[in-house]
C-alpha cells in the first residue's frame, strides 16, 4: 500500500511518505468496526457491533474504504483502496483524493479487516489515516501545483465520468496558509485542448476551500477525452496570494478505458460493490 501511496506521490511531484506503525492496530480496529456493521463511517456510534474508542479516533482521522464481493476478499491487493481514493467517485469535495495528493502528508498508518458478511457475500475494509505525522514544510518541492491527472496517467487510475483537478500551492511553510484567503477560483477559467488545438467541453466547474489536504480545490469535468492523445490544460485568473496568475500543464490517458459505478475492474466473473466514504 505505501509503495503504491508513493508511485501516485512521485507522478505528482510530491515528496514520499513514511509509515507510522503506532496506529496499525487502532485502524485495525476502525476497520473491524466497518465490517462488523456493514457500512463506513466518520464517527461509529457506541451501540455499533466492535466499537471502541481507537475506531472512533482513526475513522475520524482516515480515508475509508470498502468492498463487497461475492468470494473470499482476501486476495484484493491493498493498493486497489489507493486508486480508489484517487478517482474519488462520487465524492463532490474530492477529499480522499486531495488527503492522498497533499503536499503536507508526511506518515501514513493503516489497517483492513477481511471477513464474511450476510447472504454469502464477503467484505473488506481498510482505513489509510491521512492525519497526524504532517510535514510542516515541503519548501524541497519544484511544483506549485498539484493537478489530476498530470503527465502521463495510467488508464487504471483515472476515470473519464468523474472530475479532473487543480490545486494551487500558496505556501509551501503552512498547510493552512493555503486556503480562501490565500487562493480564489472566483475567476478561473478552465480550458482543456487536443494536440490539434481544439477545445474540449468543460463541465461542472466548481471550486472548494474546505480542508481536506490542501484546502483549495478547482474540479471540472471533460467530455470526449480520447486514449494516448495529449491534452493541455489551461486555467486562468487564479488569484494565489493577491497575484493573478495562469497555470498550464499537460496530461495524457495511456490505454483508456471507460468506467461504470458497478464495473468489475480486474475481477470480472465476480459481483463486487465499492464503498468509499463520503468526505
Amino acid at each position: 500500500m505505501l509503495n503504491k501511496l508513493n508511485e501516485v506521490r512521485a507522478r505528482h511531484g510530491l515528496l514520499p511518505v513514511s509509515y507510522d506503525s503506532s496506529d496499525d492496530g487502532a485502524a485495525a480496529e476502525a476497520a473491524l468496526y466497518m465490517v462488523a456493521n456493514k457500512g463506513l463511517t466518520h464517527t461509529p456510534v457506541s451501540t455499533g457491533k466492535c466499537y471502541s474508542a481507537n475506531a472512533v479516533r482513526l475513522a475520524g482521522r482516515s480515508n475509508l474504504y470498502m468492498s463487497y464481493r461475492s468470494s473470499e476478499t482476501r486476495s484484493m491487493p491493498s493498493e486497489d483502496s489507493v486508486v480508489g481514493y484517487l478517482i474519488d467517485r462520487n465524492v463532490s469535495s474530492l477529499g480522499h483524493r486531495r488527503w492522498i495528493l497533499s503536499p503536507f502528508l508526511g506518515q501514513v498508518s493503516f489497517g483492513r479487516v477481511d471477513g464474511p458478511v450476510d447472504g454469502g457475500m464477503y467484505s473488506m475494509a481498510s482505513v489509510l489515516r491521512v492525519m497526524g505525522g504532517e510535514r510542516s514544510n515541503v519548501s524541497a518541492m519544484t511544483t506549485d501545483f498539484v493537478a489530476y491527472p498530470h503527465g502521463n496517467y495510467p488508464s487504471a487510475e483515472f476515470s473519464t465520468s468523474e472530475f479532473l483537478s487543480f490545486s494551487a500551492i500558496a505556501s509551501k511553510t503552512s498547510a493552512s496558509a493555503n486556503g480562501s484567503g490565500q487562493v480564489s477560483y472566483a475567476a478561473a477559467v478552465v480550458t482543456v485542448k487536443n494536440g490539434s488545438g481544439q477545445s474540449l467541453t468543460v463541465s461542472g466547474q466548481t471550486a472548494n476551500y474546505q480542508g481536506y489536504g490542501l484546502p483549495n480545490s478547482l474540479q471540472w469535468k471533460v467530455a470526449g477525452l480520447q486514449a494516448n492523445t495529449a491534452y493541455t490544460v489551461t486555467i486562468s485568473g487564479v488569484s494565489v496570494n493577491g497575484v493573478t496568475r495562469q497555470f498550464q500543464y499537460p496530461f495524457r490517458l495511456q490505454g483508456l478505458r471507460q468506467c461504470t459505478k458497478k464495473a468489475t475492474r480486474r475481477w470480472p466473473l465476480l459481483t463486487e460493490r465499492l464503498w468509499i466514504s463520503r468526505s
